[in-house]
């Protein structure tokens, strides 16, 4: 079995930059919040996935992760994200909003209130920040969904499960990193077996990371037997475990026991295995069989599977655009046209408001010769935004006279240009009075000029190519294309 979707993602995502000398890396902002409620600042890490993908996503919103300990957390978890959200094309995981929050007293904010209060008002004035400041201010500023978790380690790990047993509506999913439950002699322990046979968890998820407290490779059942003080967060936690297997069946739950990990190293692959857990059902996984197949299995599968991942986010989610739009070209072009037509129309239905959807599904109806519905998806895209490339098209499907240049003001265009990243030239010269561009180990395409220094390709569909001037000379181009987006910068003599 082969996790060819993502894999296929790849040719959506080339590099676009030039590595510049002492050129920053951006995971995220630190941003300060007055609180009233704490009656301080409080400083908090965000991360948003724009700040590392390589394909833009306007008006996506992201699942939120808080992070108690965020000083001490934050990068590690950004980092889990976004190798398992966007590196190599992964999409194991969604991609994710990161919110960490820096300590400035720790044992007040994360010692849970006993005995609890029964309203969020009246709880740990933490929780109340929490829930009443920072959420609502996060919700505000950031593209948020409404999926949230939580992560703790240690005494952030109590927090964690005060939040599922006492204020359950907050959030979805719970990673609780080697839990204090036997803080206070096990009373906040004692009060959650207490509630949580109250509450109702159905379509919750926790994960409990559980660290080795004796020498490495001892065995769970060895530290259940140990009566020393050395083992009792251990044993604290075991209790918890053996009441959530046998009391609590509506709360889909999972531990790991990592023997060879102590209670400070533990925490990151308790975050890794924690977020594999709670996203178990969101990687999708189909064989080269099925993508090479050339009816519309594939795009049945897709849309079963979406509709599995929004129910278990309680709310509608769809694949990429860029992956579905380049997916229905490639079927386009192999003449897989039942195919073709339902990636392009799924595009259309996920995506109504984007511009680029319905010109490529006018550039199907196009290509199948299908002339009325190709002008009228080309108007639907017009409508959402206007684009000469696209308004291009439907006046030559509607034989209106073309844009034209003169030979003189082609000649501006042709020069030597150096593909970014892949030292690869592409040749732009006239001939016969058409502007060809040549690459090497390719044929010659032909460049039409559809608005001022914008121009597509000829019988290829999805291309636009745009120059960039700097004192009436070239200096780059942009094509974009349906695997991606390339810059050529022109070669000087």
């Amino acid at each position: 079995m082969k996790k060819l979707l993502f894999l296929l993602f790849l040719l959506l995502i080339q590099d676009r930059l030039v590595a510049q000398q002492a050129e920053p890396i951006t995971l995220g902002t630190k941003e300060i919040i007055h609180s009233s409620i704490l009656h301080e600042n409080r400083k908090i890490w965000v991360y948003v996935p724009g700040n590392t993908a390589l394909v833009e996503s306007p008006g996506k919103r992201y699942p939120v992760l808080y992070l108690f300990d965020g000083e001490a957390h934050f990068y590690s978890t950004v980092g889990i994200i976004q190798q398992l959200s966007q590196a190599n094309g992964n999409g194991v995981l969604p991609e994710m909003i990161v919110v960490a929050i820096e300590n400035t007293n720790r044992f007040r904010d994360l010692v849970p209130r006993y005995p609890a209060a029964e309203k969020l008002e009246n709880a740990n004035p933490f929780l109340k920040f929490l829930s009443t400041e920072l959420m609502p201010y996060v919700e505000e500023q950031y593209p948020t969904a409404p999926y949230k978790l939580v992560v703790g380690h240690s005494l952030g790990g109590l927090t964690v499960i005060d939040l599922l047993a006492n204020y359950p509506s907050l959030f979805n999913a719970y990673i609780a990193i080697d839990p204090s439950l036997w803080f206070n002699n096990e009373k906040y322990l004692n009060q959650y077996l207490t509630k949580l046979n109250k509450q109702l968890l159905d379509n919750k998820k926790l994960f409990i990371g559980i660290a080795n407290p004796m020498p490495p490779g001892t065995a769970l059942t060895a530290i259940k037997e140990d009566q020393t003080s050395e083992t009792i967060i251990t044993r604290s936690i075991l209790r918890f475990d053996q009441f959530l297997r046998t009391g609590s069946g509506r709360l889909k739950y999972a531990y790991k026991y990592y023997d060879h990990d102590r209670h400070n190293t533990v925490p990151l692959i308790t975050e890794y295995d924690g977020l594999r857990f709670i996203f178990d059902y969101y990687s999708f996984d189909a064989t080269e069989k099925e993508f090479a197949d050339s009816s519309t299995h594939i795009v049945t599968r897709l849309q079963t599977h979406y509709q599995k991942v929004s129910s278990e986010l309680g709310y509608k989610t769809s694949p990429p655009e860029t992956l579905i739009n380049y997916l229905g070209y490639d079927a386009l072009r192999k003449k897989h046209y039942s195919k073709a037509a339902a990636f392009f129309k799924m595009n259309t239905e996920d995506y109504p408001s984007s511009s680029n959807v319905f010109d490529s599904y006018g550039d199907f109806f196009a290509a199948r010769k299908d002339t009325a519905n190709a002008i009228m998806n080309y108007e639907k895209a017009l409508a959402n935004r206007m684009n000469a490339i696209t308004l291009h098209k439907m006046n030559v499907l509607k034989k209106k006279p073309p844009y034209q240049l003169s030979i003189d003001e082609l000649k501006k265009y042709t020069g030597v240009y150096m593909l970014e990243n892949y030292n690869l030239p592409v040749v732009l010269e006239l001939q016969n009075g058409k502007l060809l561009a040549k690459v090497s180990g390719d044929s010659d395409s032909e460049l039409l000029p559809v608005a001022k220094d914008l121009f597509t390709v000829k019988n290829k569909q999805g291309y636009s190519i745009s120059f960039s001037f700097q004192n009436n000379k070239p200096a780059y181009f942009i094509s974009v294309q349906p695997n991606g987006t390339f810059r050529g910068n022109y070669k000087q003599d």
